[in-house]
C-alpha cells in the first residue's frame, strides 16, 4: 500500500460535452476535450513526480545542458515551436525516454550509455517531441475523459451522495495513464515527425535507423532492460522498416552527414565511465519489481563494491528492505539517499511509509510534511498524513487530512479507508 502514488495522484480535468481542437501537424480540427492549455497545466503538475520517482535529474550540469541544446534546436523545426519544452538527464538506470504533453522530457542515464552519437540523441529526442506535436497524450487524456463521463452517468443511479462522488472519480487522470503504452499508429506519425525534425535540424537521418537497431539488438540480448520503454513505445518490424524506407528515400541526399559521435562521447565521457554500476543498478531495480530480493540484494552488493555513493543505489537498497520487511535498515538507506541528494523529495515519502511500519508516525508526519513542502501536488501524502495523524490518536487534524485526500481521490484501498473513518467518526452522513 504504501508505494501508491510514488509518481503522482490523479488529476481531474475538467470535462466538456464537446470540443474542437486544432491538429498543427495535418492542420485540421479534431475532437478534443483537451487544450493547449490543460496540456500544459497537467504536465506542470505530473512531470516534476515522475521525475522525482525516476530519482531525479543527473548532477553533470554539462551534460543536462547538451541534451537540452540538441532537443531546442529540433523543437524549432517542429510544428509546435511555442511549447514549453525542456529536457533532462534522469538517473533512472533503465533503457526509456518519454515526455509529457507540454513538452517536459527525459532521459534515462540508462539509455544514454548506450546510444552512440549524437545523431541517435537527436532520433530520441525527435520521437518525443514527434509524441508532443501531434497531441497523443491529449488524445488518450480525451478518452480517458469521455471515461470519465460514462463513469458520472453511472453515479447518477447511485442515491447515497457520498458514495456517488466516490463512483464519479473513477476516470481520473494520472501520470501513469499519460505514460501509458503509445498506439502503434502513434509510434509510426511520432517516428515520421521526429525524424522530419531531427533532419531539419541538422542531423544525419541514419541515427534513427542506429537507434531502432541499437533497441532490437539490446532486447534481443536482455529483455527485461527494454521492458519498461517497450511497454509504453511498443516497437515492430514495421517500424523499423519504415523508418529506413524514410531514410532512403526522402532522406538519401542527407545520410553523409557529421554522426556526431565524437562530439557525443565527449560530453558523455563521464556517464560512460558509470556504465557497469548503472547496469547492475538497473538489474538490481528490475530484481525489486520482480521480487526477487536476493538476487535485488546480491547485485546491489556488487554495485557499492564499485562506488557506495551512488543516489539510486541507496533508494533502490530502501526498496528491497522494505519489501523484505527490514523497515529499520531502509530507513538508514534513506537516510544516506538524503545526504546524497539533499534537494530530493522521494526519500522522504518513503521515510514516512517506514516509519509508520515501525510504529513511529510522529516522524512519518514530520517526513511527509517535509515532502510536501519541497513537491507539494501528491495526494497519496494528504492519506498518509491522515493515516499518520489516526495512528497518533489526534482524530480532527487526520478528519482534516482525509477530507482533502477525498476531494482528489475516490478510489482504492486508501480512499475506502479514509471514507470508512470519517464515516465513522460522525464527519459524514
Amino acid at each position: 500500500m504504501w508505494f501508491t502514488g510514488l509518481a503522482a495522484g490523479a488529476v481531474v480535468v475538467p470535462p466538456a460535452l464537446s470540443g474542437c481542437a486544432y491538429d498543427p501537424v495535418t492542420g485540421e480540427s479534431v475532437f478534443s476535450l483537451v487544450s493547449e492549455e490543460q496540456e500544459i497545466e497537467i504536465d506542470r503538475q505530473q512531470s516534476p513526480h515522475q521525475f522525482s520517482a525516476d530519482y531525479g535529474a543527473n548532477d553533470d550540469t554539462r551534460l543536462n545542458r547538451y541534451v537540452s541544446q540538441v532537443g531546442a534546436a529540433i523543437t524549432r523545426t517542429s510544428h509546435r515551436p511555442q511549447m514549453p519544452y525542456s529536457f533532462r538527464v534522469l538517473d533512472a538506470n533503465h533503457v526509456n525516454a518519454y515526455t509529457f504533453p507540454g513538452g517536459s522530457m527525459a532521459v534515462t542515464r540508462g539509455i544514454l550509455v548506450e546510444l552512440d552519437s549524437e545523431a541517435e540523441l537527436a532520433a530520441l529526442l525527435g520521437h518525443e517531441i514527434g509524441h508532443v506535436n501531434a497531441r497523443h497524450s491529449a488524445e488518450r487524456a480525451t478518452k480517458g475523459l469521455l471515461a470519465q463521463a460514462a463513469v458520472g452517468l453511472a453515479a447518477g443511479a447511485v442515491s447515497n451522495e457520498n458514495a456517488q462522488s466516490l463512483v464519479a472519480g473513477v476516470g481520473a487522470i494520472s501520470a501513469t495513464a499519460l505514460l501509458a503504452k503509445y498506439s502503434r499508429n502513434n509510434e509510426r506519425e511520432a517516428d515520421r515527425l521526429g525524424l522530419d525534425y531531427a533532419v531539419a535540424a541538422g542531423a544525419n537521418p541514419k541515427g534513427m535507423i542506429e537507434l531502432m537497431a541499437m533497441l532490437n539488438t539490446l532486447h534481443d540480448a536482455q529483455p527485461g532492460a527494454l521492458q519498461i520503454m517497450f511497454s509504453s513505445h511498443p516497437m515492430s518490424a514495421e517500424r523499423v522498416a519504415n523508418a529506413r524506407e524514410q531514410v532512403q528515400t526522402v532522406y538519401q541526399n542527407q545520410q553523409g552527414r557529421d554522426l556526431g559521435r565524437e562530439r557525443y562521447m565527449d560530453y558523455t565521457a563521464a556517464l560512460r565511465k558509470e556504465r557497469t554500476l548503472i547496469k547492475t543498478l538497473a538489474n538490481a531495480d528490475l530484481a525489486v519489481s520482480a521480487g526477487e530480493f536476493q538476487q535485488a540484494d546480491q547485485a546491489l552488493d556488487q554495485a557499492r563494491r564499485i562506488r557506495d555513493d551512488d543516489y539510486a543505489l541507496w533508494i533502490i537498497s530502501a526498496k528491497s528492505n522494505m519489501g523484505q520487511g527490514r523497515s529499520r535498515s531502509a530507513v538508514a538507506d534513506l537516510q544516506k539517499a538524503q545526504t546524497l541528494k539533499p534537494t530530493e523529495a522521494l526519500p522522504l515519502y518513503m521515510l514516512g511509509a517506514n516509519y509508520l511500519d515501525v510504529g513511529e508516525p510522529d516522524a512519518a508526519l514530520s517526513a511527509y510534511r517535509q515532502y510536501q513542502l519541497k513537491l507539494p501536488g501528491n495526494p497519496m501524502v494528504d492519506f498518509f498524513i491522515g493515516y499518520s495523524y489516526e495512528q497518533m490518536g489526534q482524530q480532527p487534524p487526520a478528519a482534516e487530512a482525509y477530507r482533502t485526500f477525498l476531494q482528489q481521490v475516490q478510489q482504492g484501498e486508501q480512499a475506502e479507508h479514509a471514507y470508512r473513518q470519517l464515516l465513522a467518526w460522525g464527519y459524514l452522513s
